[in-house]
This record gives C-alpha cells, structure tokens and sequence, in this order.
C-alpha cells in the first residue's frame, strides 16, 4: 500500500473515532452542547474523505496506476463512509434523549456503554492494521467483532424481553435499540475494512 494512501486512510479513521468519543464523552450526562461539540467535528471527517477520495481518483486516472488500482482504496473509503453514516445515527438519537428528557436504566446504559467502548477500540486498530497489513491483527479484530455481534445481539433479545414484561420503558426503547444497530452496523464496516485491507497485494511502499 502507498504510504501516502495509509496516511489518508488513517486520518480518515481517526477523525471518525475522534466524533464518536467526542459523542459519547459526557454520556449517559448529555447536553446539547455536548452533543454540538461532537457534530462539529464532522466537517473534519469531511475534510479527511474528501481529501483520501480526490487522491485516489486523481491516481487512478493515470496511466502510472490505472483505473483498477484505487478500486479497493474507494471501496475502503465507502466503508468509512457507512461509519460516518452510523455516527451521524448515534448524534440523533442522544439528541433526542436530551430533548424529549429520554433515559435508560442503569443495566442500559451499562450495556450502551459496553458496546460503545467495544466498538471504539475497533476502530482503534484499524490505523496499525492499515500500516502493517499485518494478518494476525485482522483476525483479532474478526473475532473481537464477532464477539460483539453476539454481544448486541443478546443484550437486544433480553431488552425486547424485558419490554414484554413491562419492565422497560416504551419511550426509550427505540433509542436504545437503534443505538445498538448503529454500533452493529459500525462493527460490520470495521470488519470488511479489515478484510480488504489484508487482502491488499502491495505492502506499505512509498
């Protein structure tokens, strides 16, 4: 891979995970302004995207590298691009939380909290594995994914239990659903990230 696209693919990568730490600092405390905190970084995500997108399509556009060779980076790029999309999900539910005065039980926001803190420190990897390409490391992450889809999975089967049961509140309940879809689905773009980027013929070159 060329450094240049790693260094691009990187910043990408952590300004996303910057947004979704900034959005969940103060949580389960939230304000508005601590939400607003967290949207403004997005133009620093956009900036990064749009920056790793028109490299790659400049590139491709050569006779040097053709048409072919940033296929794979776009399709990565994509994939972050889903991430954005999700984040985006996470800000407007904690919004509505903070207006319409929504909380969770203490088991909820342990568990949002849990796959939360899972999902963040996946995407942590992502720029060592983007620099190393390093095989071992994808299948940690494969597992600590798939580890955390059956995590989500369990704490959405018991919440809809315990909604039957009325021993949860109706009005959060979308909120916290849609919370743990939006890691879900997080955690399904980190994977296939992680998938094409060890699938990637060229190691880390100039």
């Amino acid at each position: 891979m060329e450094k240049e696209v790693a260094k691009k693919l990187i910043s990408v990568c952590e300004s996303l995970t910057q947004m979704l730490e900034e959005a969940l600092k103060r949580y389960p405390h939230l304000t508005e302004e601590s939400i607003k905190e967290a949207e403004a970084l997005k133009k620093e995500v956009e900036r990064h995207a749009s920056e790793l997108t028109g490299y790659l399509v400049s590139k491709s556009s050569t006779e040097e590298r053709g048409r072919d060779w940033g296929k794979p980076f776009l399709a990565i790029a994509s994939n972050f691009d889903r991430i954005g999309f999700n984040i985006d999900g996470v800000l407007d539910r904690l919004k509505r939380m903070v207006h319409e005065d929504i909380y969770f039980s203490d088991r909820g926001i342990r568990e949002v909290s849990d796959v939360a803190r899972e999902t963040i420190d996946l995407l942590k990897n992502l720029p060592d594995l983007i620099t190393t390409q390093n095989r071992l490391l994808a299948e940690q992450i494969k597992e600590k994914g798939k580890a955390l889809f059956k995590t989500i999975d369990i704490f959405s089967e018991e919440h809809e239990q315990r909604l039957i049961e009325g021993v949860c509140m109706p009005k959060s309940a979308p909120i916290y659903l849609g919370l743990l879809e939006s890691f879900k689905a997080m955690t399904f773009h980190v994977l296939e990230i992680s998938e094409r980027v060890v699938s990637l013929k060229d190691p880390l070159e100039p």
